[in-house]
């Protein structure tokens, strides 16, 4: 869409003075975050929850006009399902915390079962009667690698919760993407799994919505625990480099990735080449693939097929397609 940047337009890059100062902050209280004890932590997921309901009219007004779509529209539904998605996860989030305070670990809600090739398989969703009723048919599992035990499944949860002896870590988290959910949720992933503070760059594609998710995410930023900079591949590539930044997380375009790693042009392709990166710091990325559907065999039925084909078409048309899982390509057994 012509529009998508125009709300972003008006929104000046942060200085490399202003980056400088954020990381400083975050380096100043990485190790208190770090410290911090469950029941802190639930009560800023507490805040984060009144302060997003407080920005939530906003946010969506923003992302509509941003995308050039019409109020009371179905596209303005999906950027409503879409913000569910950051309260079902901090609900969740909690709920792990609660877990972990009762139990020593998040309750998984499935059974853990080993395959018949010693392979570990724990059922992760449903979750809830509610998940049941909601998404009826659909189950979720995580296999583990094959050298994983079942014990080993249930001693690795919550790691961070029960050793305190690791340090705290800044990571820039360059939050590309106008699926708006995947940027707050990446930024609490990192915070309440990984135990690390956050600095946060948006894409000049959504900044737009910088200054919103600083009022949502509140009780981080008065906490000198996140801090949000603007700008685009100047600021990004300052920030990536930064000796202050201690890993990087990427959601966005494997160019991108590959740009930040390798470098631009034909130095980066032959650093690529080489396998000499001009990054080493620990880098995770959410990118964009080539999502299949795969298809098994069964005893389908014509009502079955038709569900299915709505399920496949829907994919396509939320968000205009424009997910990093939404599907590419169909794979069909022979018959």
């Amino acid at each position: 869409m012509s529009n998508i940047t125009g709300p972003s337009s008006t929104i000046p890059p942060t200085s490399h003075k202003d980056i400088d100062e954020a990381l400083k902050v975050l380096q100043a209280n990485k190790d208190a975050w770090v410290r911090f004890g469950i029941d802190e932590r639930i009560a800023i997921l507490d805040e984060i929850k009144h302060d997003m309901l407080k920005v939530a009219d906003r946010w969506i007004a923003a992302s509509i006009s941003a995308k050039g779509v019409p109020e009371n529209s179905n596209g303005e539904g999906e950027e409503w399902l879409t913000l569910s998605g950051v309260f079902r996860y901090v609900r969740l989030l909690r709920q792990s915390l609660i877990d972990i305070q009762k139990h020593g670990r998040p309750q998984i809600s499935g059974t853990v079962t080993t395959r018949s090739d010693g392979q570990v398989v724990a059922q992760v969703f449903p979750q809830t009667k509610f998940d049941s009723i909601l998404f009826r048919g659909f189950t979720g599992e995580v296999w583990m690698e094959p050298c994983v035990t079942s014990e080993e499944v249930i001693s690795a949860q919550a790691r961070i919760y029960r050793d305190k002896n690791h340090k705290g870590k800044v990571v820039a988290l360059l939050g590309a993407g106008n699926n708006l959910v995947l940027t707050p949720v990446d930024l609490l992933y990192k915070f309440f799994i990984e135990d690390q503070v956050v600095a946060l760059k948006t894409n000049p594609v959504n900044a737009y919505l910088g200054h919103l998710m600083e009022e949502g995410f509140r009780a981080l930023v008065q906490r000198g625990f996140l801090r949000v900079v603007y700008g685009g591949v100047a600021e990004g590539s300052y920030l990536c480099y930064h000796p202050a930044v201690d890993e990087i997380h990427l959601i966005g375009s494997d160019k991108t990735f590959e740009a930040i790693v390798f470098g631009r042009g034909t130095e980066g392709t032959g650093r690529k080449a080489e396998r000499n990166p001009l990054v080493t710091k620990r880098f995770t990325a959410e990118l964009g693939n080539i999502t299949p559907v795969i298809i098994v065999p069964g005893p389908w039925n014509d009502s079955d097929i038709r569900e299915q084909a709505v399920q496949l078409a829907s994919w396509f048309v939320f968000n205009a397609g424009f997910q990093c899982h939404t599907p590419r390509v169909i794979i069909q057994h022979k018959n």
